[in-house]
């Protein structure tokens, strides 16, 4: 055809496949009845590459899905075929299991932490979809690589692209970040370059069951001097291609949105219980926005920020997603299997399970059960100082002053003899938290009066800043961030268990028995320790208040440290308080 530079054809066997949606990053096209596609492509963007209707998917090189072919960016006037092959696939059940900020280079023993670690627990949630009868897919959301050290240690984006052969599932499909761009070129498009030869466009969209997925590109790598300066933001041309994209879905479709930097704000509560107004993070939100607003149910999956938050606002859910390897491998390189994020959730990935239209997700934390969604602190034993947790560290003013940015936890909380200013108060960490999750906590029976708070996490304070005081003899990055999943009560005794509650907005329910006093260290919130400690207890058990028995079986009204036997409606349990 007269003026069309890219044509080819999309088939399945020896069948063509009708209304297959083809761009070049730029114009968007579909397959006549014959399969065939004609494009008037400039070629800028290096790519052509298909979308697969429903009912299809792609084969794969290895673990990648081949839905994409390289172009001559040299030639933009000469005629080229770029034909593409497609898969039968009438599964519409399936689990995609969200990564975000992988990060590996070669430092803080990160690989060795990411094959220990993180391989098992993500291959371990794959297994277990693949039992229910799911196709199971990988998404990445930006931040395989970290640049700032891609020359040092010579470990770039085709050593992460190896390593993440490890991972099982059906098929990965790549986002880019921030820090999977060229840390040697200042341009956006050029810096790009080793992220495109490995795994393709930078934005592009495919279908899985009833669910259309789109990757977008909201980084802008500026590079200025060479300082790894960025923007995020989502570009007027990636806007209209989204747009020309999402013209073919129906408006009842879901449509999951994966790009790296956060759509909105983190949420905060200025006062207890009140949530401040949600807002955009970038100027990019309402062009965004409007991009999607005709749509029922939007989910954008996010990174960057090495935390947890969930944002609903209009027809869009974001849930941004903590960081694989918590705060760059640090916590983990200190204490092997420790990795926390900056917001104190553990390390770990988002869990997105779908049933036709329906779409149920939670975060799995790396090293625990699907079922651990919170911790909790007694916060009459979280006094941060630096004879306690950095003992070796020579100057140990320098951590008063770090304590003394308004983290707490420090002489602002607490008096000089290590007692809290506040008796009793007890905080737990809801990590995926979002306004329809419900936190209930009961002391003999009796409801006691739960606040959400902005705040910080006092274990993120002590695996990380702390233990670099101590282990690096500086803070470098170590610092905490403020959020508002996080959960005060107050109890009337010091020594008296907790029972806490915690309903999902599916209905689903985590608890535990909390025994105080609980003692706080590094060590007491391991996987191993954690896990051994938690006392799971079903709905009907949760209103009735624990009863402890000595090893005579005396009844105790107020146990001390010592073994004991715990009882909980008809559930019984040997525990030792510390």
């Amino acid at each position: 055809k007269d003026g069309m530079t890219i044509k080819g054809v999309v088939y399945c066997g020896d069948e063509p496949v009708q209304g297959a949606q083809v761009s070049d990053g730029v114009n968007v096209t579909r397959t006549d009845e014959n399969g065939w596609y004609y494009l008037a492509s400039a070629k800028e963007c290096g790519h052509v590459f298909v979308c697969n209707p429903k009912g299809y998917k792609y084969p794969r090189k290895a673990k990648y899905p081949e839905f994409y072919k390289k172009v001559d960016t040299e030639r933009p006037s000469a005629v080229e075929q770029a034909d593409f092959e497609l898969e039968r696939d009438e599964a519409t059940d399936h689990t995609i299991l969200f990564l975000a900020d992988i990060q590996m280079c070669g430092r803080n023993e990160d690989i060795r932490q990411y094959e220990e670690h993180a391989v098992g627990d993500i291959n371990t949630s794959i297994s277990n979809a693949r039992k229910q009868g799911k196709d199971v897919y990988v998404i990445t959301l930006g931040d395989q690589s970290y640049n700032t050290y891609w020359h040092s240690y010579n470990i770039g984006i085709p050593e992460i692209h190896e390593s993440m052969n490890l991972l099982d599932p059906d098929a990965i499909f790549n986002c880019m970040g921030n820090h999977d761009n060229n840390p040697k070129i200042a341009d956006d498009w050029a810096a790009s370059a080793d992220y495109r030869e490995q795994w393709g466009p930078t934005y592009y969209s495919f279908n899985i069951g009833e669910i259309h997925y789109v990757v977008l590109d909201n980084i802008e790598f500026t590079n200025a001097e060479c300082k790894n300066t960025f923007e995020c933001n989502i570009t007027t041309n990636v806007i209209k291609w989204l747009r020309k994209d999402l013209a073919n879905v129906s408006m009842d479709t879901p449509v999951v949105v994966c790009m790296h930097a956060p759509l909105f704000y983190r949420p905060q509560c200025s006062k207890p219980n009140v949530p401040d107004p949600t807002k955009y993070r970038y100027n990019y939100g309402s062009q965004f926005y409007n991009s999607v607003k005709g749509f029922k149910d939007v989910r954008v999956f996010t990174g960057h920020a090495h935390t947890n938050y969930t944002v609903s606002y209009l027809n869009m859910t974001e849930y941004n997603v903590g960081a694989i390897g918590g705060n760059l491998w640090w916590t983990g390189y200190f204490v092997n299997g420790n990795s926390v994020c900056t917001d104190g959730s553990p390390g770990g990935y988002r869990v997105l399970d779908t049933s036709g239209k329906e779409l149920k997700t939670y975060y799995k934390c790396i090293g625990f059960d699907n079922g651990y969604q919170f911790r909790c602190y007694d916060l009459n034993n979280c006094h941060i100082t630096a004879s306690r947790f950095a003992p070796s560290y020579k100057n140990p003013a320098d951590i008063d002053t770090w304590l003394a940015n308004g983290y707490g936890f420090d002489s602002s909380d607490y008096n000089s003899d290590g007692t809290p200013k506040i008796p009793n108060r007890v905080l737990i960490n809801v990590f995926a938290y979002d306004t329809n999750w419900k936190v209930e906590v009961l002391e003999d029976g009796k409801p006691l009066e739960v606040s959400r708070i902005s705040g910080y996490d006092p274990f993120s304070m002590i695996s990380d800043g702390c233990q670099r005081f101590e282990k690096t003899g500086h803070n470098n990055s170590g610092n905490p961030t403020q959020n508002s999943h996080l959960f005060l009560v107050t109890a009337k005794y010091a020594t008296s268990p907790l029972s806490i509650k915690v309903t999902d907005q599916y209905g689903s329910v985590y608890t535990q028995v909390m025994e105080r006093p609980k003692g706080f260290s590094i060590d007491r919130y391991t996987p191993q320790n954690e896990q051994s400690a938690i006392f799971d207890i079903d709905s009907d058990s949760y209103s009735y208040p624990p009863e402890f028995y000595n090893i005579n079986g005396i009844k105790v009204s107020r146990p001390e440290k010592g073994l004991y036997v715990m009882r909980l409606g008809t559930k019984t349990k040997k525990v030792f308080i510390r």
